[in-house]
């Protein structure tokens, strides 16, 4: 009876003990590459909101150089969408390390956008809006079990688009929910 129990006995053990080797590495294994997969979309978000930030530093600047005739010129929402898109994509191909992203597009919004004459579009002197959306695609260990969530971000940056100085209170204007796609 002895033999029994003290057999027995080795034969919980041993699988307690089997679990124990086997499930352990596994979560250990697996707690390690979600953490490595969270530091890598941190990182791809933080670049994308970098590039976000310099598309819509670009779309400042072509408003800026335009002046009073942006208020007037029918081809100016295009040239600050292109030189936001451009500033966007060269800020993803410059780097000297890894990447952990790459931009799958670019779109830019604005009240600029809309035809001239159009309600809603800012006359001369006055703050219009823009938004840059980027998105793209994340490279981690874990982007195929989860495809179109854990494999995909998108950020945006925004801000007025200074053409003159408006008559007034400088704040006083909000953005439009309802941007046009330039």
């Amino acid at each position: 009876m002895n033999l029994l129990r003290e057999h027995g006995s080795e034969r919980g053990e041993s699988g307690e003990t089997l679990a124990f080797l086997v499930l352990w590495p596994a979560m250990l294994m697996a707690v390690l590459l979600m953490l490595v997969h969270a530091f890598i979309v941190s990182n791809a978000r933080a670049e994308a909101e970098l590039a976000a930030s310099q598309g819509l530093r670009a779309a400042w600047q072509v408003a800026a150089d335009g002046g009073a005739d942006f208020a007037g010129d029918q081809d100016a929402p295009s040239a600050m969408a292109g030189a936001a898109s451009d500033a966007v994509a060269r800020v993803a191909a410059d780097g000297e390390g890894w990447r952990w992203w790459t931009p799958g597009g670019t779109e830019v919004y604005s009240d600029w956008c809309q035809p001239l004459g159009a309600v809603g579009r800012p006359d001369t002197g006055d703050t219009g809006w823009v938004r840059v959306v980027v998105s793209g695609e994340v490279f981690g260990p874990l982007a195929a079990l989860w495809p179109n969530r854990w494999d995909r971000i998108s950020t945006s940056a925004q801000g007025p688009a200074v053409l003159l100085p408006p008559e007034g209170d400088r704040y006083a204007t909000v953005p439009d929910a309802d941007l046009e796609l330039c």
